[in-house]
C-alpha cells in the first residue's frame, strides 16, 4: 500500500508542476521528430525446428515512433510495431518530464536532485541488452540466449548526477511497474514491480551498471519482464513472484565519440541524455573495438493458495553473455557473442526459447557493413544447443540471417 500511495502522490505532483511550467513558456512552439524509428528486413533461414524453418524474406523489426515536443521539458514517444507490414498496437506510450526539480527553482538544475519521469508504457530500465535486443541497434542480428528484456506500464525515475558529486558520471534510476501482462492493461493485484538500478562511468573506456528486479505478487499472470523467453508461472502456482539481479561490464578499446547517436533516445528508454554517460547503440558504436559482459541470477517462487495443496518448484536460474565487437574500417565490423542461460537444478526442465530445455547455449557471430551512419547491412550465423529431457532429441534449430537495417535521426 505503501508503495500505491507514494506512486500517485508523485504523479499528482508531477502533473501539476509541469501543467505550471507548460503555462510559463508562452514563446514555445511544439514540434514533432521520428527519432528511434527504425526499419530491418531481409532473408532468414533457419535449420527445419527454428523460428524460420521455411526459409523466407521478412522485416523482422519495424518501429515507427512519433516524439512530440510539448514544452522544453516535455515530450511524448509513441511508437507503433509495424513488423512485417502489419499493425499491432503500441510497444512504447508515455511522457518524458525532466527538470524536475529545476521547473520548481532553476538554481537546481544541476544538483544532485534534479531527476526526469517517465509515465506510460515503457521498456523496463533493467540491464543492458533490453536497450539494444533488436536488429537495428545491436551488433548482431540475434539476441544473447537469455534476452533480459519486457515493457511495461509504470512511472520512471531516474537522474544522471554531474561528475563533480562523486569524482565521475553517475545515474540512478528506480521504476515502478504493473509487473504483469494482463490482456486489456491495468494490474490484477495490489502490489507493484520495482526496479532499481545504479550505473557509472568510472574509467573513460569502462562502464559498469547494476540491476535489481522483484516484480511483486504476479497472481496467475504472466511477468512482464522475461528471461530467455520465459514469462509464465512455476507450475501448480496460483501465485507467483520473480526476482532478477544482474551486473554488466563494457570495455571500450580507443574510445571513439560513440557517435551523434548518444542523444538519439529519451534518458529513460535507453538513459542516454545530455551528459553522455553512456556508450550508444552497439551497432553505431565508433570504438575501434568493445567487449561487454553481463552476468545475472533470477528466482521464481510461486506458492498454491488452493485446496488441495500442490506442490511448487522453485525455479532458479543463472544467464550470462560475453559479447564483442571489433571496427575493421570505418565501414566494416565484425561481431560475436556467447551467451548462456540455464536452471540450477539438473532436473529442472521449462520453456527457454521456446525449447522445453534445462539450459539453452547460443553462439552467434557474423559481420556488418555501414552504407552510411545511419544504415547497415548484416549478416549472422547462430548455432544454438539445449540440455533436453531424457529421451527427447535436441532440436535442430541453427539460423543464418542477412538483413538491411536503418535508424531514422
Amino acid at each position: 500500500m505503501a508503495v500505491k500511495t507514494t506512486c500517485l502522490l508523485l504523479l499528482l505532483g508531477t502533473i501539476c508542476l509541469f501543467s505550471y511550467s507548460a503555462f510559463a513558456e508562452d514563446d514555445f512552439k511544439p514540434s514533432m521528430k521520428f527519432t528511434n524509428s527504425r526499419f530491418s528486413a531481409g532473408y532468414i533461414d533457419s535449420e527445419r525446428n527454428g523460428s524460420y524453418s521455411a526459409g523466407s524474406y521478412y522485416m523482422p523489426d519495424a518501429r515507427l515512433e512519433f516524439n512530440w515536443l510539448m514544452s522544453p521539458d516535455a515530450t511524448v514517444h509513441v511508437r507503433m510495431n509495424l513488423n512485417n507490414a502489419k499493425f499491432t498496437g503500441m510497444c512504447c506510450f508515455y511522457v518524458e518530464l525532466r527538470n524536475l526539480a529545476a521547473n520548481i527553482s532553476p538554481s537546481l538544475k544541476d544538483s544532485a536532485f534534479n531527476p526526469s519521469i517517465c509515465l506510460g508504457q515503457f521498456k523496463m530500465d533493467f540491464g543492458e541488452e533490453n536497450f539494444s535486443n533488436d536488429p537495428t541497434n545491436g551488433v548482431l542480428i540475434s539476441n544473447s540466449a537469455a534476452n533480459i528484456a519486457g515493457m511495461d506500464e509504470g512511472l520512471n525515475i531516474n537522474q544522471v548526477l554531474p561528475k563533480e558529486t562523486l569524482g565521475f558520471p553517475a545515474r540512478w534510476s528506480l521504476s515502478f511497474h504493473n509487473g504483469n501482462t494482463t490482456a486489456a492493461g491495468g494490474d490484477n493485484t495490489q502490489s507493484k514491480a520495482v526496479i532499481l538500478k545504479l550505473s557509472a562511468l568510472p574509467l573513460t573506456a569502462l562502464y559498469v551498471s547494476g540491476s535489481y528486479y522483484n516484480s511483486g505478487d504476479l497472481g496467475v499472470q504472466d511477468a512482464a519482464l522475461g528471461c530467455g523467453g520465459l514469462v509464465t508461472r512455476p507450475t501448480n502456482a496460483t501465485e507467483w513472484t520473480r526476482n532478477i539481479w544482474e551486473v554488466d561490464l563494457r570495455y571500450d578499446i580507443e574510445p571513439g565519440s560513440q557517435s551523434d547517436h548518444k542523444q538519439s533516445r529519451s534518458s529513460c528508454c535507453a538513459e542516454i541524455n545530455s551528459s553522455g554517460i553512456l556508450p550508444g547503440p552497439p551497432a553505431f558504436s565508433d570504438s575501434k573495438a568493445f567487449v561487454r559482459l553481463a552476468y545475472g541470477k533470477f528466482t521464481d517462487d510461486g506458492k498454491d493458495r488452493l485446496a488441495p495443496v500442490l506442490k511448487v518448484t522453485e525455479r532458479e536460474g543463472s544467464y550470462y553473455y560475453l559479447e564483442g565487437c571489433y571496427n575493421a574500417t570505418k565501414k566494416v565490423y565484425l561481431g560475436a557473442r556467447y551467451s548462456f542461460i540455464g536452471f540450477d537444478k539438473s532436473d529442472m526442465f521449462a520453456s527457454l526459447n521456446g525449447v522445453n530445455a534445462n539450459d539453452y547455449t547460443r553462439i552467434s557471430a557474423g559481420p556488418g557493413y555501414r552504407l552510411s551512419k545511419n544504415t547497415h547491412i548484416k549478416a549472422e550465423y547462430s548455432v544454438d544447443s539445449e540440455k533436453m529431457p531424457t529421451g527427447v532429441s535436441e532440436p535442430k534449430n541453427n539460423q543464418i540471417a542477412i538483413l538491411f537495417t536503418t535508424l531514422f535521426d
